[in-house]
């Protein structure tokens, strides 16, 4: 019986090792399986990544504040992506609805539609590839027949409230200035030049590197050392980023700019839309580019170039030009206006005779009073200067005995819905027909304001005139007294405020 038993057991060896290895042959065929499927897995997940990467940084380089600038971003966006491939030969395709847009990079997200009913600030692009499904090799011996992954990725700037517009900084070696009155003793703070305070004709500001007297238009989107596209610097394409202020570039309010030379005429229509004017072909949408809270007008009194029949309420002597002569004749250069008595740094460049009369700046302090200089080195804003110190004081006339400002009129409490924390001037009034026009629904405060490129102009553009290379010292704030006007001569009649810190983070970058 045991001899028996012993040869079965003999005859049932091999049976065994041929059950054995497939047993083991069961369990090895799926984790091959695991290991080449997931590598297939990892490598479709590597394709589609790259092709959701590539589409949202091309398609965000064409969010321009604008609808039309949404349509183009999704259409570059699946262009890109179609060249991409995934699972080694299969065209990425990724359909409109997984564009999705936001102010920010963190969502929320909205779709197209609701992006471009409301396009001011939708700087970041959302692209999402979809679950995309493949076919297991080995897996499905395990009951896994098919995989899934997609790719998503983030991409877009920050826009700056910096208009691009380019114009010749007056002192462009000098940030800030301290200027001090002889006889009393009294300072002012001027910073690269100009003042506080005081208007400038920006199309009389003097040459810009040996050409025209014109601002530039600045490239709202390339700034170097990135690669310049002339399209991106025409009237068409600036105007939308004009209408709404904003821009990409400059993000530290120094470095290189691409300029393009002169101001096409166009462009007065998109800086008017602050006064409530869409008409005459304005590229400006009164949702994305409202009025201003206040939008009177502050002209001189008489004829062209002033509009008003009777001087502004808060100036004791008529005012009979707009703004203060920026420039010489031969050279055109830009100059000082400064009074002769105040005493100036060494290092100032140009310095010409200035107006003698207070008659002779135009309107002053529509927005804001200038400043005293602190004693700082370099010198930093001080304390304001009131209507009534600067009528004691020679600051825009030789005759010391001049009254500038009617101190029973001149503001001095800030109107509802302004900044409270604001200098009380005629601008920020209600309820007084001779400093205010209420811009209506919609209307946002500050609108007027334009945070202008600061542009070195000792040095002329490098590279074409479309594309021309500058250095920016520093970006100042400007309120429009008055609309623009670009045809003929042109005129762009603003009042200087100050100097502006930009927002940081501006370039077309991956957020994830």
């Amino acid at each position: 019986m045991m001899k028996a038993f012993s040869q079965y057991r003999r005859k049932q060896q091999g049976a065994v090792a041929v059950i054995s290895g497939l047993a083991l042959l069961l369990v090895l065929l799926p984790m091959g399986g695991l290991v080449l499927d997931l590598g297939h897995l990892y490598i479709a997940k590597s394709e589609l990544q790259n092709a959701a990467d590539a589409a949202a940084l091309a398609g965000a380089k064409d969010l321009n504040n604008t609808a039309a600038g949404i349509d183009t971003a999704i259409a570059t966006g699946q262009t890109v992506a179609g060249k991409n491939r995934y699972d080694f030969a299969t065209a990425v395709s990724i359909p409109a609805a997984n564009f999705t847009f936001s102010d920010d990079p963190d969502g929320p997200w909205v779709s197209a539609a609701t992006a471009k009913a409301a396009p001011q600030g939708m700087t970041f692009m959302k692209v999402e590839t979809g679950s995309i499904a493949m076919n297991t090799y080995l897996m499905h011996v395990a009951g896994i027949s098919s995989v899934s992954t997609f790719g998503t990725a983030v991409a877009g700037r920050f826009v700056i409230n910096v208009t691009p517009i380019g114009i010749c900084a007056i002192d462009p070696a000098n940030r800030t200035s301290k200027y001090t009155y002889a006889a009393s003793g009294m300072t002012e703070l001027v910073e690269f030049g100009f003042r506080r305070g005081v208007s400038y004709d920006l199309f009389k500001l003097g040459s810009l590197g040996g050409a025209t007297s014109d601002p530039y238009q600045i490239n709202p989107v390339d700034s170097p050392p990135s690669a310049c596209s002339s399209s991106n610097s025409s009237a068409n394409f600036t105007a939308p980023f004009m209408c709404t202020g904003n821009s990409a570039v400059l993000t530290s309010g120094v470095g290189q700019v691409y300029t393009n030379t002169g101001m096409s005429a166009s462009l007065d229509k998109a800086l008017n839309s602050r006064f409530g004017d869409y008409g005459n072909g304005s590229q400006c949408d009164p949702a994305s580019a409202p009025p201003d809270l206040n939008i009177k007008e502050f002209p001189c009194q008489g004829s062209n170039p002033c509009k008003a029949t009777s001087n502004v309420d808060w100036m004791s002597a008529n005012q009979n030009v707009q703004n203060v002569s920026t420039s010489t004749t031969n050279p055109k250069l830009p100059k000082y206006s400064l009074p002769s008595e105040a005493t100036e740094p060494t290092t100032a460049s140009t310095r010409v005779t200035s107006p003698a009369q207070v008659a002779d700046y135009g309107p002053l302090w529509s927005y804001s009073a200038p400043y005293q200089a602190d004693n700082s080195s370099p010198p930093k804003a001080g304390t304001r200067i009131t209507p009534s110190q600067a009528n004691l004081k020679p600051m825009y006339s030789s005759n010391s005995s001049t009254m500038y400002f009617d101190t029973a009129k001149y503001p001095t409490s800030v109107g509802s819905g302004f900044d409270a924390s604001s200098d009380p001037a005629p601008y920020n009034q209600t309820g007084d027909a001779n400093y205010y026009t209420s811009g209506g629904a919609g209307a946002q405060a500050n609108r007027r304001i334009l945070n202008l490129v600061l542009i070195d102009c000792r040095t002329a553009p490098v590279g074409p005139a479309s594309c021309g290379k500058m250095t920016a010292v520093g970006v100042g704030k400007f309120f429009m007294k008055t609309k623009a006007d670009f045809s003929g001569g042109g005129s762009l009649d603003l009042e200087f405020t100050g100097l502006i810190e930009p927002v940081p983070t501006s370039e077309v970058k991956l957020y994830r």
